[in-house]
């Protein structure tokens, strides 16, 4: 199961494009098994709470509908919660609060995604490329246990905290936000992922996962999405719009302070004409 943790299409002044994010999600809509608005890759940390409410009501997105949710208040997070479910969320994903992250004990990671799940089913989000905090396994199994947190998103690429998942919260479903870790963590019992790269090539991580999923992994394929999610890991968000750009999809720019462009785009360009001739590209 791929998800794409989906951009957010901007204009010239930064500003949510409803049209132009419409028209990625119809492009991956063919190819994916849901989506993500609103997550890290979404930019959702630079846009305000009315903004992200705008954009979810001015798109429609076919298929599960997983939206970004964490902040550093659960007063704020459950307003984008709301807003969220109001819009027709099936899933509340959310990343822990890290601004006073030595305050918090495990008492105020259950006040806080405990919270959320009032308002609706909720995944964890680890990720900590970006939030720089802790979210310790057993925080995570305890949490499990809690019939309206039913799924984790895990971006930290260790097949350890997988494994920990399997052995000692079974029910919890697990998807990877890792996309050069992906045949690792199919083996570790990830049931789907949700990708930035899926913007970009979804059908080469589905295929990538069901090879996996399959034991019959073709390691030339395997090792091609492994360089392109490196790259697209390497580059961030960035690079991820300068290569739809590339495409011809009107994704805009990241919001300032990101740059418009990246340097990583002369490695990045080769790439892309490989797996256009491979057929692989959005």
């Amino acid at each position: 199961m791929i998800v794409p943790a989906l951009l957010t299409a901007t204009d010239r002044q930064g500003r949510a494009d409803a049209g132009a994010t419409q028209a990625l999600v119809d492009r991956l809509a063919p190819h994916v098994d849901g989506f993500l608005v609103w997550g890290s890759t979404g930019e959702a940390v630079a846009f305000a709470p009315e903004e992200r409410e705008a954009l979810l009501a001015d798109i429609q997105v076919p298929g599960r509908l997983w939206v970004g949710v964490g902040d550093e208040s659960l007063a704020l997070a459950r307003r984008h919660a709301e807003a969220a479910v109001a819009h027709g969320a099936d899933v509340l994903l959310a990343m822990p609060p890290r601004f006073y992250e030595r305050a918090l004990d495990s008492a105020a990671f259950r006040a806080y995604f405990e919270g959320l799940a009032e308002v609706g089913e909720v995944w964890m989000y680890h990720v900590p490329v970006f939030t720089k905090a802790a979210f310790p396994v057993e925080v995570v199994v305890e949490l499990a246990r809690h019939p309206r947190i039913t799924g984790i998103k895990d971006s930290s690429g260790e097949m350890a905290r997988l494994e920990h998942y399997r052995r000692f919260a079974p029910g919890l479903r697990v998807f990877t936000g890792s996309g050069t870790t992906l045949p690792a963590a199919v083996a570790s019992g990830a049931a789907g992922a949700i990708l930035a790269v899926a913007n970009l090539a979804p059908r080469l991580y589905a295929e990538v996962f069901r090879q996996a999923a399959a034991g019959q992994l073709d390691p030339m394929l395997a090792g091609l999405a492994y360089e392109l999610a490196a790259r697209v890991a390497r580059g961030g968000i960035p690079l991820l719009k300068q290569s739809l750009r590339h495409l011809g999809l009107p994704v805009g720019y990241p919001r300032a302070p990101l740059p418009e462009t990246s340097l990583a785009w002369p490695e990045m360009q080769p790439l892309l004409e490989r797996l256009a001739e491979e057929g692989w590209l959005l």
